[in-house]
């Protein structure tokens, strides 16, 4: 069974709190601050692995997290760093967020990506001791690590794809040049899944070839089975468009056929009409009208490209192969050859809060208010306390100020609701 569509919940670990010590020890009046730093929270890591086919995995284990980095101790005792995880996906993989924005293509095997980073762990109170400040009383919690809904969509890694109508004898064709073992039956939809085999011609010449379900008239609409999987022709480098002759008696029929296909792939995708491809007429040893090498003749003068094979018999099939690998030998040639895409990237200023007035309240949000709020113990008033000096250093009261804050007014940042007269503006 190939899954090729799941949603997931990553979540990179919190970071391990900071410790609020004094070091107490007898005969030693002075003892000072000793509280050590929480751990780190481990990240999740996404790993394109060619030994992972499918994405059925997911399906029963659908929530992946790292552990939370340790809390800090006294005696300066630091938190240790919680392990990383890494979550294996098939090469192909496209990991897309919630808003259906791509986050990255897992093209590559061995490719590992960063999806969900872990919180860094909360300072303890031997950090803030400075010349001034010689027995603070504050630490942090530790950050929280990131979380995501995922949907990751796979689309197989082919060189050459095969389309054609059901029983067109894409899946003989398949079984007679690969070791893939498809279903083949004499009835519409045997194949209800792509089908991946390896061609090898020779030492050193190789590809991957791909077999879907046969399409119909109205599959990019959502009509039959192939529509579903048309996405993994996608990176194909070349299409075999495979028409049967055992049930046409005429070219006009031939005709209706390849045109049905051809329409339904550009419909899908705007990206087949540029993919080369090959027309191939099956079934030769079992053809209905014998006028089919007229046919052919008259495909030729349109500028098609025609082979005739008998997937049972064998004929054809070599001719057809040694095509095949002459266009994507070319085509490789022609990817090398293309100097690297370089990527303009455009920098724009990080957005760190934001303010905004809603009837009588403010309120102030961002991912810097939401990290301050979340590693900082309001229960501790000295923590409390640099809070607030974080906000006016930001700027967050200067611009509550120019929205007509007065003292009273209720100001949330995030989840914490504040009070103007009592402290934002101190």
């Amino acid at each position: 069974m190939i899954v090729d569509e799941v949603t997931i919940t990553v979540e990179g670990g919190s970071g391990g709190n900071g410790c609020l010590s004094f070091r107490r020890e007898k005969f030693i009046p002075r003892g000072g601050p000793d509280g050590g730093n929480g751990g780190r929270g481990g990240n999740v890591f996404l790993e394109a692995r060619t030994d992972v086919g499918t994405l059925v995995d997911f399906i029963y284990q659908p929530i992946y997290g790292a552990k939370h980095g340790v809390h800090g101790k006294g005696k300066n005792m630091h938190g240790q760093n919680a392990e990383d995880v890494t979550v294996r996906v098939p090469v192909g993989t496209m990991v897309y967020d919630e808003n259906h924005d791509l986050i990255v293509d897992m093209d590559r095997d061995g490719m590992r990506f960063l999806i969900a980073k872990g919180g860094r762990g909360g300072r303890g109170n031997t950090t803030f001791t400075t010349a001034t400040q010689q027995a603070p009383k504050l630490a942090e919690i530790g950050e929280p690590g990131e979380k995501k809904i995922l949907r990751l969509e796979l689309k197989l890694l082919a060189d050459v794809g095969i389309v054609g109508f059901p029983n067109a004898g894409k899946s003989t064709l398949l079984s007679r040049v690969t070791h893939a073992t498809p279903k083949i039956a004499d009835y519409p939809f045997t194949t209800l899944e792509p089908q991946l085999g390896v061609v090898r011609l020779s030492e050193g010449r190789s590809f991957v070839l791909a077999d879907i379900p046969g399409l119909i008239e109205g599959a990019s609409q959502g009509k039959g089975l192939g529509v579903k999987f048309l996405k993994h022709l996608e990176r194909t480098k070349l299409l075999i468009h495979m028409v049967e002759l055992a049930t046409l008696t005429t070219f006009a029929e031939l005709e209706k056929r390849i045109k049905t296909i051809r329409n339904e792939l550009k419909q899908h995708s705007e990206k087949f009409l540029s993919m080369p491809q090959i027309l191939v007429l099956s079934k030769a040893d079992s053809a209905a009208s014998p006028s089919y090498t007229d046919w052919v003749k008259k495909l030729e003068k349109k500028g098609t490209r025609v082979f005739v094979i008998s997937a049972v018999t064998g004929a054809g099939l070599q001719g057809l192969l040694e095509e095949l690998w002459k266009d994507l030998s070319k085509i490789r040639e022609e990817e090398k050859s293309k100097p690297p895409v370089v990527e303009e990237k455009i920098y724009q200023a990080k957005v760190r809060y934001k303010v905004e007035k809603v009837g009588e309240a403010f309120y102030v949000t961002g991912p810097e208010i939401k990290k301050w709020v979340a590693m900082t113990n309001f229960d501790n008033f000295d923590a409390t306390e640099r809070f607030y000096r974080i906000l006016k250093r930001m700027g967050v009261i200067k611009e509550l100020k120019k929205l007509g804050v007065k003292r009273g007014d209720k100001v949330f940042c995030e989840d914490l609701e504040l009070d103007f007269e009592d402290s934002l503006e101190a």
